[in-house]
């Protein structure tokens, strides 16, 4: 297991938060930054439940970010199952893409293809949903998947919160979603996603 993480990518992710929340409030875009929630550290999972101290939701119109049920609490940790017919080891979800989730839906569905934690190594990976479910059907295959991050506190310093954002989108999302643009409304002509927007506005991304 990959014990280590840069406490200073925490300190980085409350800064960027700070600054994303006041913005988010005057630009009334409809992006969702929560506020601090402190969860208790599990050894098992150094830096996760950190991170998610940190916020209890992120959303855009094309990602949602949820702590996973799981980091909640250590007994919610201890209770957690591992499916031993998992050929990936029982990931812990910790972001959904939306986009493919009708906006009147979203309060009512969690969301779309995830975004995964691996339970061993504990770096952040995206894997197409049909190639999840041919690993199950042919467990000794090579499947492709993109490791993102080495750790989830470089995966929402960087790839949230920071340069790396129209990165994930690609990876996720493709890149048509990554470079819609606007052509109506008082945004027209810039980034369709909120949450690019937002990013740029605090310049933190492109």
């Amino acid at each position: 297991m990959n014990a280590r993480y840069d406490p200073a990518a925490l300190t980085r992710i409350a800064e960027k938060l700070t600054v994303l929340r006041r913005l988010a409030d005057e630009d009334g875009s409809g992006v969702v930054i929560g506020p601090p929630e402190p969860l208790e550290p599990l050894p098992d999972l150094p830096g996760v439940a950190e991170v998610y101290s940190l916020f209890d939701r992120l959303e855009g119109n094309n990602f949602r970010f949820l702590p996973p049920p799981q980091t909640r609490t250590p007994a919610a940790w201890a209770a957690h199952l591992v499916n031993p017919d998992d050929p990936m080891g029982s990931p812990l979800v910790v972001g959904k893409e939306i986009r493919s989730v009708p906006a009147g839906l979203r309060d009512a569905i969690a969301g779309g293809d995830p975004i995964y934690l691996d339970l061993e190594d504990l770096d952040v990976y995206w894997m197409e949903p049909d190639d999840y479910v041919w690993q199950y059907k042919h467990p000794d295959d090579d499947v492709p998947f993109t490791v993102i991050a080495p750790d989830l506190a470089t995966f929402f310093d960087r790839y949230v919160l920071g340069p790396g954002y129209p990165e994930l989108v690609a990876i996720v999302l493709g890149d048509v979603a990554r470079d819609e643009r606007l052509r109506r409304g008082r945004h027209a002509g810039r980034y369709a996603d909120s949450w690019r927007r937002l990013l740029i506005t605090a310049g933190l991304s492109d």
